[in-house]
């Protein structure tokens, strides 16, 4: 029988090869929309299935995890790979079902555009139209054409939230929901109490802007009241980004502006190097092309990390450009010489959480100034009315979050049940939006994360709590200055975070950063405010 140390080594000989084959393969895929490419990804995919499949190694596993005494690093390599076997214990063929499903899912998305007014509309098209348009009729049918993907992918998405059912109850869980929060090291009743405490914080400060904002809306569109408002009269299809809530637009600062190199110049200033990455990753709008953003790492090599982006030179995606080099930092900056098993990530929530430390600087004075080159005074203007966007557009995310995570832990607990007034309702009950009248349509099935990145939303939530608490350590304990004006963040960032790994679960590595477990307080303080700015 092989020790622990002889079944990892190996293992990692087995899955390496499996793993960058497999991320080279989505890249193109993602990039082109290639069709061709799904049967190779579903080839890869249960190459990947068969290593983390097999009973007898997980059966082994558990025995060595539960008998503890081993070396920290590897003990801690047994608990991660235990949570790899357990969401792979199913039959080949069931496997293969839910991989065939996702791909086909990933394929719809990718080439899907919203076809209006005689068009085939971009996501970054039907969104313009929402910021600018003053005309209810043409917005309601660009946010109509937004929605045209949900009746394309409900039966594959259905078929592929059975089949994922049945795999975790196989192994004794409630549903799918369940075993993934376990497999993420979350605990449920924690997670959801949390959720509870934050809906309540922020239920009256967000009502209170949104009924301001709402009364602008009413004006600009020559409404008599708040009831005729619907979702197209918001400036987001799923209002999961706030609408200005001022005549304020950012929007202009950008316009002209390389947003690679701003996006450089940032981590330049911080000590943090993204030029290896930049130069491998694809960042502008293509035929064909996913239209979303997303970092990758290369299996588990540090040395190959790309960013997929469809950039235009508008403060959406400046800060979006932050937000994944953020992701690609934290890639960067793991140690090829970490046991293999262990280059990763402390947890999703953590690479979110520097991803969102990143992607808000668009929003400090000191960015506006160092790397937009604005007068001092010019920049502390415009950050005090983008700090007030910035609050409100942290309300409106912990909002719409409340409806993806309860959504789905309600559609893996009922599959069967009427999806398409569930959601109403819960964007009723938490985002304060008018359900459109008489519609019954399966508008929950537009939102990608739902099938391609499944109990994902939450950490979300909780990065962005944990950059308010690694924020606060940066700027009052590790310097006395903000986060874009200390060249020491991002040597101290990779020593006591990104080159750790996997080290440890993610709030020990979180403590191990700053010192405390995470803290909402940071969050909550600073961006849950009762005082809501007058709406333009």
């Amino acid at each position: 029988m092989s020790t622990p140390q002889e079944f990892i080594a190996a293992l990692e000989q087995r899955v390496d090869p499996i793993d960058t084959e497999l991320c080279e393969v989505f890249w193109q895929y993602a990039n082109s929309g290639d069709a061709s490419l799904q049967s190779r990804l579903v080839e890869l995919e249960m190459q990947s299935h068969a290593v983390y499949s097999n009973p007898d190694d997980f059966a082994q596993l558990k025995q060595w995890r539960d008998a503890g005494g081993l070396p920290p690093e590897t003990q801690r390599a047994l608990d991660l790979l235990y949570y790899a076997y357990l969401t792979n214990q199913e039959s080949e063929e069931l496997a293969r079902r839910q991989s065939e499903l996702s791909v086909k899912i990933s394929g719809l998305f990718s080439n899907f555009r919203g076809a209006a007014f005689g068009r085939k509309l971009t996501n970054n098209d039907i969104k313009d139209i929402l910021r600018s348009s003053t005309d209810s009729a043409e917005r309601k049918t660009a946010w109509e054409a937004s929605k045209q993907i949900g009746p394309q992918v409900t039966a594959p998405l259905l078929e592929l939230v059975a089949a994922r059912n049945e795999s975790a109850r196989a192994l004794g869980f409630r549903d799918y929901y369940a075993r993934q929060l376990e497999a993420q090291e979350i605990d449920e009743a924690e997670l959801y109490a949390l959720l509870d405490e934050l809906e309540q914080l922020t239920r009256e400060p967000f009502l209170a802007i949104k009924a301001d904002y709402d009364a602008g809306l009413v004006r600009r569109f020559g409404l008599s009241s708040a009831a005729e408002l619907r979702p197209w009269h918001y400036e987001d299809p799923f209002f999961q980004e706030p609408p200005k809530i001022s005549d304020f637009d950012l929007d202009p600062y950008f316009s002209g502006k390389n947003l690679e190199q701003l996006t450089t110049a940032t981590f330049d200033k911080v000590g943090l190097d993204i030029r290896k990455s930049l130069a491998i990753s694809d960042l502008y709008e293509r035929e064909g092309k996913d239209q979303h953003a997303f970092c990758l790492l290369v299996g588990r090599n540090p040395e190959k990390v790309y960013v997929l982006c469809n950039c235009r030179d508008n403060a959406s995606w400046a800060g979006t450009m932050l937000h994944e080099y953020g992701h690609a930092v934290y890639d960067l900056g793991l140690r090829r010489d970490q046991p293999y098993f262990l280059r990763g990530v402390a947890h999703t929530n953590s690479t979110e959480a520097i991803a969102m430390l990143f992607g808000r600087l668009t929003h400090s004075a000191a960015w506006l100034e160092d790397i937009l080159s604005l007068s001092a005074a010019e920049a502390a203007s415009i950050a005090e009315k983008a700090r007030q966007q910035l609050s409100f557009g942290m309300l409106v995310f912990t909002r719409w979050m409340m409806v993806m995570t309860h959504f789905e832990r309600a559609l893996y607990g009922g599959p069967g049940q009427d999806l398409n007034t569930l959601w109403w309702d819960l964007v009723e009950r938490y985002q304060g939006l008018q359900r459109p009248d008489g519609r019954n349509a399966p508008d929950w099935a537009c939102k990608t994360h739902i099938a391609e990145s499944p109990v994902y939303y939450h950490n979300y939530m909780l990065g962005e709590m944990t950059a308010s608490q690694i924020q606060y350590y940066i700027e009052h304990e590790l310097g006395s200055a903000p986060l874009i004006r200390q060249p020491q963040a991002g040597p101290w960032l990779t020593e006591s975070l990104f080159e750790q790994g996997a080290l440890r679960p993610w709030n020990e590595a979180l403590e191990y950063l700053t010192g405390e477990k995470l803290q909402p307080h940071y969050f909550v303080s600073e961006f849950v405010k009762l005082n809501s700015p007058a709406a333009a």
